[in-house]
């Protein structure tokens, strides 16, 4: 089961007294034609069939909380709040439905649009409203993840483990994937000779330990290649010290200047169209420095969506 919510109004800290230039980004959100919208995916169904540990379905309310009073972009002049997709039931895919539904709507009036999950059976959703949208396009796929998340569907049907997986399935011919920051603990063998077969561009996570250079090949690779990117970021590529808010904290991780170096030569491409950001698990953010994170990086996609001159 799941039903559309539409949006929530955004408050937070006013500062009157330091004149028209304290904005934060509550103030910017609320703008009906604004090139950037955002879209909460209020899911727990996938991390439940993947024996991960409930919560991401108070993600995208997490996120926006921390991102209220982070201070405004500059060059950001607003962003449209399209609300939230809330899936109740034990299955997602009613939900990954409704969600691709809503994000294809939502690009024939916004050019860019940013999905807060959710675990990540978001990103079948996600990939399909974008297919959606532009059915002719060469998509590209960017996960900056510990995780392929390449499972394939088994008889509990779909999970927060199997959207690349679903991704393929649905459109074989076309799939350019690459995943950046994994980690070899947390992939068995099978899912790598998967990755193998199927041309799965690989950066392991101990070689994203200082510098995100090491990463740029791979982005460089699927860009060239792609008409339009679909950029997804798991929490759980951040270190379990910064990030513990998500169903499985990475002992190793990537730092967080990493990450955003990833997302930066992304969005150099221009090509940039869908993005979403998953795996937040409030009730393990006790300090609500994972929320933080992603909110950093919400902030960071939308500032460079709107320098990123190809926007059109």
């Amino acid at each position: 089961m799941c039903k559309y919510r539409d949006a929530q109004p955004w408050s937070g800290r006013e500062d009157p007294e330091d004149g028209p230039q304290a904005l934060r980004m509550h103030h910017l959100a609320g703008r009906a034609n604004a090139d950037i919208a955002i879209l909460g995916f209020c899911c727990d169904a996938g991390v439940r069939r993947n024996q991960g540990q409930r919560g991401a379905a108070s993600g995208p309310a997490a996120i926006r909380h921390a991102l209220a009073n982070l201070a405004a972009s500059p060059d950001l002049d607003g962003f449209h709040d399209a609300g939230d997709i809330l899936v109740t039931g034990e299955d997602p895919a009613p939900g990954q439905q409704m969600l691709a539904k809503h994000l294809a709507r939502l690009l024939l009036d916004h050019k860019r649009v940013l999905v807060l999950g959710g675990g990540h059976e978001t990103a079948f959703g996600t990939w399909s409203g974008l297919r959606l949208a532009r059915p002719h396009d060469r998509i590209g796929i960017i996960n900056i993840d510990a995780h392929l998340d390449l499972r394939s569907v088994g008889r509990a049907g779909p999970s927060s483990g199997t959207p690349f997986w679903q991704i393929r399935q649905a459109d074989p011919d076309n799939f350019r994937y690459a995943v950046l920051g994994v980690a070899g603990e947390g992939n068995t063998a099978a899912l790598f000779q998967r990755a193998r077969e199927w041309d799965v561009q690989i950066v392991p996570d101990d070689q994203l330990q200082t510098e995100a250079q090491a990463g740029f090949a791979a982005i460089d690779q699927i860009c060239a290649a792609s008409d339009a990117i679909y950029l997804t970021i798991d929490l759980d590529a951040l270190p379990g010290a910064l990030a513990p808010g998500v169903s499985a904290p990475a002992a190793r991780g990537i730092p967080l200047h990493v990450a955003e170096g990833l997302i930066d030569r992304v969005l150099a491409s221009g090509k940039l169209i869908a993005a979403d950001i998953v795996e937040l698990c409030p009730p393990n953010d006790t300090t609500g420095l994972t929320a933080r994170c992603a909110a950093y990086i919400a902030r960071r996609l939308m500032n460079g969506w709107v320098a990123d001159h190809s926007l059109r």
